[in-house]
């Protein structure tokens, strides 16, 4: 695949980091999505899933991922669900029951709707959505209580997820793993996680099925994530988790399981966990992609900085000073050390320290937010509407901005709150 995306700034470390990820990248997306070179070598779901927007930041995924959607459609069965991994390959036992896992199974409608706002492509919705739709519809039959009694005294069972079985969080730091073991394996579900996911297929069902004009599917949709989230808010946030676990606060601010009324509550929290555990990293393999956003849009990218820029361990950096060249899969590095998945926090590099996102077609949201240590930052991605950059430099207790649009488009470009509508061409602040 080409290279379309470039970063750098201030902090080498960083610097090394995302280079890391570059050739986890190199290393894993061979016709597939592989997780790593080393073990299965397979192409695993969730990794997938979770690096798919940082990764299309660095290189041009567009044709790489929809070749890999007919693997996936392929893999499809009867049922709707899924093998953990596509192409199909041995060990149907292992990969068949962790492919129906929340977070990897998510991968069935998450890549297609990623890349329709990626790419501005309806038609792979159009194209996929007989697969997401089997999918979604399958699950809504799996909702509600395993357990008679729990299922009789909850209000909102119709939208619990529980049944079948779930990795969860996956590799959080040692401290915060959930042993699985072989008396357990298999009766252990993960309600919580399942029904945050729930949550997502359901939210993120009725807006493909909006956008494609599938007035009778958005509503069953509809339905289903309005539930969800109040079967999430009974079950989950009755009190605000007094936990410094992040994946259990960062996760309902993600995938939208919050109520309003409590967001700042559970937000609030998170940074207590941030600082309570030195901006160590404490999210597994689903929520490290969100962390980062969940405390910027919350209010504290300060929090978010220190971070990322943190170099004890468990952090990207100490990986860093550890001399590692690709990213590890677990924070440890007793795994494999190349996995590209931790890296899917190089997309927060794109959206936030250098601000780019597309937002519609040919129109960009333009908003850097600098913050940390960095005294500057630049780089930018080709775009299919053209190639956008944006570059800012700290000088004397002051911000100097350099903000490329590609031609043909328009731009919202924000600084410091204050918003500009821009056609193509190049922007100083």
């Amino acid at each position: 695949m080409k290279k379309i995306g470039t970063f750098s700034c201030s902090n080498e470390k960083v610097n090394q980091f995302y280079k890391n990820t570059v050739w986890s990248m190199k290393g894993n997306y061979l016709d597939v999505p592989t997780d790593c070179p080393t073990r299965e070598r397979l192409g695993w779901t969730g990794d997938a899933q979770v690096f798919f927007n940082a990764g299309s930041y660095m290189m041009n995924t567009a044709s790489f991922f929809r070749k890999w959607l007919h693997d996936v459609e392929d893999a499809q069965d009867k049922k709707g669900m899924i093998p953990a991994v596509m192409p199909f390959s041995r060990g149907a036992t292992m990969y068949n029951t962790t492919g129906a896992s929340v977070g990897w199974a998510d991968v069935i409608y998450l890549v297609p709707y990623r890349y329709y706002l990626k790419y501005g492509d309806e038609q792979i919705l159009r194209d996929y959505y007989p697969m997401m739709e089997k999918y979604a519809k399958h699950v809504i039959t799996l909702t509600g209580h395993k357990d008679k009694k729990a299922a009789k005294a909850d209000p909102y069972n119709k939208y619990v997820y529980e049944k079948g079985f779930h990795l969860g969080e996956w590799l959080e730091p040692e401290e915060f793993k959930e042993k699985i073991d072989a008396s357990s394996a298999g009766k252990f579900t993960r309600v919580e996680e399942a029904t945050a996911y729930f949550h997502l297929t359901m939210e993120t069902m009725a807006e493909i099925a909006r956008v494609l004009g599938k007035e009778e599917d958005e509503r069953l949709f509809a339905e289903y994530a309005k539930g969800s989230k109040k079967a999430y808010a009974n079950n989950f946030l009755k009190q605000v988790p007094d936990t410094d676990r992040q994946a259990k606060l960062v996760r309902p601010l993600a995938l939208g399981c919050v109520p309003e009324e409590q967001r700042q509550a559970v937000a609030k929290r998170l940074f207590a966990a941030v600082e309570n555990r030195g901006f160590c990293i404490g999210t597994g393999f689903l929520s490290t992609p969100f962390v980062l956003k969940m405390l910027t849009e919350n209010g504290r990218v300060d929090l978010a900085y220190k971070m990322l820029e943190n170099e004890t361990a468990p952090s990207w950096l100490s990986e860093v000073n550890a001399g590692a060249t690709t990213v590890w899969e677990d924070w440890e590095g007793n795994a494999s050390r190349n996995h590209y998945s931790p890296g899917a926090v190089c997309e927060w590099m794109y959206d936030t320290i250098l601000g780019i996102k597309v937002d519609a077609e040919r129109h960009f949201t333009i908003a850097p937010i600098p913050g940390g240590t960095l005294t500057y930052a630049k780089g930018g991605y080709n775009s299919i509407y053209g190639e956008v950059r944006v570059s800012w430099t700290k000088e004397d207790g002051s911000f100097h901005y350099e903000i490329v649009v590609p031609e043909n488009t328009t731009a919202t470009i924000i600084i410091d709150g204050t918003a500009t509508e821009a056609e193509a061409g190049t922007y100083r602040f």
